[in-house]
């Protein structure tokens, strides 16, 4: 409907719904008053105590009370397991009567009851979605018909309902609809929307039932019906508040919107809209709308969703009549889908509420009575006149013809560029001049019909306009993706050509090319981007590509260094190992500190001239300084390690020539060299030369050693051996005297023995058995011995004999020592 119709209807309001509602209404109220008068007559005749209930609601508050009697005397039809006509068409299929039996059958329903109700065009599935959501098969479930001729009339519920437990914990008996079908041959548009009307403000839920697509003719027909609606449950609303006290305006609210696009093919997924985006899409571009008034489904529906569903079938006999389809005969597909839509009713499905509370099936009956009563009593806005459609139509018809006429012309330009980016001042010239030839162009198609001819004028300004800002909206992004492509695309050239140089290489260099890539890189986006420099866009995308060229150098460089620093790295460990190499000592000799301080200076030379040649890349990096100090580091560190390993080595050498030097003094101071027993002095004499003999030897041997740790160590070594050979054979000299004088010292013996008791004190006991063994000493061969001698021999005797030494001992003590300590003093002084 157009802005003239929607103005027609309002009048049409204005005018007549008052005087008519009024006088309808009581009507109506007393035939609901009439019905209740005659249930009670037939109770009162079989001697039945109890009301009848009224299908209207009325203030007092005891409407449940009577259907609870009705019921209990069986007076109310029982609800069957099967399909059961609400409405019927009457014989000039015009207006809507109701089947008395059925709606009283629904006041058996005590519980909350929720409607589902499926409109849709004629011969669209409708009967077979139903049979599908509350699962029947076969014959068992609403007529579903083979035929081209329509099955369902008025409208159908199934008798027994569907209890649904909602996500509250609350049970509800859904009573689902089948209607009769839309646009059927002979049947007008008046009572497709009387259908639709009475359906639409009974649901809870109402689903829009289509095949294959949803096109401008399916919404275009379906919001016609819907304003037609709205404009029929305000009229409903403003009637029935005079005839009942209780009458609640949110029962004739409208329900959420399924919208079931059945046998549907097509993808959604991915990058495509989801159906309920492509059918709010479709819903956002409605053409039923003028500059005063916008209705649209979304405004008038509490929701609107949409769910498709695969073809049910494969075979084609299933699918010309698929009252004879069993679930195994359904597609896998087909059951997924439509096992999520039913997910999506019981999540979705709200009861009617009347007061705070949900609705019975009582105030169902009630309700279905008071809208198709106000149906049929023309509530319903009329269709506009035929010729006021046809100027309307031409109108339409001619800003379009005019519209696409000025969208060929903006064609050209497009072609002329390939349907690419187009310069804006260019852009802004072709559309000026394509608007006038629109304007004049209509003004021919118009002419004679001046008032219609003003506002098409608008119209067509107002499409163009907006199709103009759509282009230029449209030819930004253009300019944006064209730019955005050329940018990336040269940001791709430019790092293929940073990648073909050879790395490592001088950092300065690596600057160098980049800046010459970079002029290249930038003189390429500016020459491929030529007509486009006077947009925002050119120079917002080529400083991105300033930024990126940049970045891109910053990562090479970054990577140019780590290979670099890599380059370093390898170069100081093969100048170290070539170090090393010239400081390696194969015959495990010891060298000296000049053979080492020349072979060091040569491998730390060489070691230079290696690194300077493996890192010249690198010669001009920061880094190179402190790779070469810690090359310098290593090697004096590597020299170290060598100068102790040369110490060890000489270490060894020195240790076998003081071990040879050693035994060789041993050698010429044996018995066999030097008989014994011999006078001291020629011993010391013939001691000292062995010692400065074998000590000359040493030094003449490892003279060129003599700087270094080992070498010292060794000498001190030597002379302890030599220490050591002395007092050996200075002990055996002394031994050998011993057993030249074994006879005086035995018979001494044998006297300190025998004369011991006379003795109480260490001191005076050694000094009588040394005056003893004195005397025997003076005797003999040992007489002419000096003193000294034996009186060492005398000492050596008595630390030596066990007997000596036992009765020596047995005079130790605390009060011994102190007057041996006496007597030495007074001896000292004697």
């Amino acid at each position: 409907m157009e802005g003239p119709s929607l103005i027609l209807a309002w009048i049409v309001v204005v005018s007549v719904l008052l005087p008519i509602a009024e006088s309808k209404a009581n009507e109506g109220l007393g035939s609901q008053r009439e019905s209740v008068a005659k249930c009670q007559q037939s109770l009162d005749e079989q001697g039945v105590e109890g009301s009848c209930r009224s299908s209207v609601p009325n203030s007092q508050g005891s409407s449940d009370d009577l259907s609870q009697n009705a019921l209990q005397q069986g007076l109310i039809p029982a609800l069957q397991d099967r399909p059961m006509q609400l409405v019927r068409p009457d014989p000039t299929h015009r207006k809507m009567e109701l089947v008395e039996e059925s709606i009283q059958s629904l006041l058996r329903l005590t519980n909350p009851v929720a409607v589902v109700a499926v409109v849709g065009k004629y011969h669209s599935g409708k009967s077979f979605l139903l049979n599908q959501l509350m699962g029947k098969q076969g014959n068992f479930g609403f007529t579903v018909g083979p035929s081209l001729r329509p099955q369902t009339m008025g409208i159908w519920m199934w008798g027994m309902p569907t209890t649904m437990t909602l996500s509250s914990g609350t049970d509800v008996s859904v009573i689902f609809l089948d209607t009769e079908g839309f646009a059927a041959n002979n049947v007008s548009e008046s009572y497709d929307a009387k259908v639709f009307a009475v359906a639409a403000l009974l649901s809870s839920y109402l689903i829009y039932n289509s095949v294959k697509v949803i096109d401008q003719a399916d919404m275009d027909y379906l919001e016609l019906l819907s304003r037609r609606t709205q404009l029929f449950a305000l009229r409903s609303q403003l009637s029935r508040a005079k005839w009942a006290q209780d009458f609640n305006h949110d029962l004739l609210s409208f329900p959420p919107l399924l919208w079931v696009v059945q046998d549907f093919v097509q993808v959604t997924g991915n990058d495509e809209p989801t159906p309920s985006e492509w059918l709010h899409e479709m819903m956002k571009s409605s053409t039923w709308e003028n500059e005063n008034h916008r209705i649209s489904l979304l405004d008038i529906f509490q929701d609107v969703d949409c769910h498709t569903l695969f073809f049910p079938a494969t075979k084609k006999e299933i699918l010309q009549d698929l009252s004879l389809a069993r679930e195994e005969d359904l597609t896998a597909e087909y059951k997924i889908e439509r096992n999520r839509l039913i997910q999506t009713l019981r999540q979705g499905i709200i009861p009617k509420e009347k007061n705070g509370r949900p609705i019975t099936g009582a105030e169902l009956a009630s309700l279905i009575e008071v809208l198709v009563t106000a149906a049929n009593e023309g509530s319903l806005s009329q269709i506009p006149s035929r010729w006021s459609a046809f100027i309307q139509s031409m109108e339409q018809s001619a800003v379009q013809d005019c519209l696409k006429f000025y969208e060929t012309e903006m064609m050209v330009v497009h072609q002329q560029y390939e349907m690419g980016p187009i310069d804006e001042q260019e852009l802004q010239h072709w559309h000026e001049t394509a608007a006038s030839k629109t304007e004049k162009l209509l003004q021919q198609v118009l002419f004679g019909l001046d008032d219609v001819l003003v506002g098409a004028a608008q119209e067509l300004r107002s499409q163009i306009k907006e199709k103009y800002h759509r282009t230029v909206d449209m030819n930004e992004k253009k300019i944006k993706l064209r730019c955005s492509e050329i940018q990336h695309r040269t940001e791709l050239e430019g790092e293929s050509k940073l990648g073909e140089l050879p790395l490592p290489m001088k950092t300065s260099q690596l600057k160098s090319s980049y800046a010459d890539i970079k002029t290249d890189c930038i003189a390429s986006y500016s020459r491929t981007l030529e007509r486009l420099q006077r947009s925002a866009p050119f120079q917002k995308f080529l400083d991105q590509l300033k930024t990126s060229l940049d970045n891109i150098r910053d990562s090479f460089l970054l990577k140019n260094a780590q290979l670099l620093e890599s380059v370093l790295d390898q170069a100081n460990q093969k100048a170290l190992e070539e170090f090393d190499s010239g400081m390696q000592n194969t015959h495990q000799e010891p060298r000296s500190p000049k053979t080492m301080s020349r072979l060091s200076e040569g491998a730390r030379q060489k070691a230079l001239n290696l690194f300077t040649q493996e890192a010249t890349v690198a010669a001009e990096e920061s880094s190179y300084n402190a790779h070469l100090a810690l090359l310098k580091t290593g090697m004096s560190e590597a020299e170290k390690e060598h100068e102790k390993k040369n110490n060890q080595l000489l270490k060894v050498k020195c240790q076998k020539e003081v071990n040879g030097l050693a035994q060789t003094m041993r050698d010429n101071t044996d018995s066999t060299q030097l008989p014994l027993p011999v006078n001291d002095t020629d011993l010391d004499h013939r001691l000292t030369q062995e010692a400065t003999r074998a000590k000359s030897l040493f030094k003449e041997l490892l003279d060129d050693f003599s700087s270094m740790p080992a070498y010292d160590d060794c000498l001190m070594q030597l002379q302890r051996l030599i220490h050591a050979v002395c007092g050996q054979r200075r002990q055996e000299n002394m031994e050998a005297y011993s057993r030249e004088v074994e006879v005086p010292l035995q018979s001494a013996k044998k006297v300190a023995l025998l004369s011991a008791d006379r003795y109480d004190t260490v001191f005076s006991l050694t000094t009588f058995i040394r005056e003893v063994c004195m005397l025997n000493l003076d005797e003999g061969k040992p007489k002419h011995w000096p003193p000294d001698l034996k009186a060492n021999i005398v000492d050596l005797f008595m630390n030596s004999d066990p007997d000596i030494r036992r009765i020596i001992k047995a005079r130790e003590g605390l009060w011994s020592t102190l007057v041996g300590f006496i007597q030495w003093i007074m001896w000292i002084f004697s």
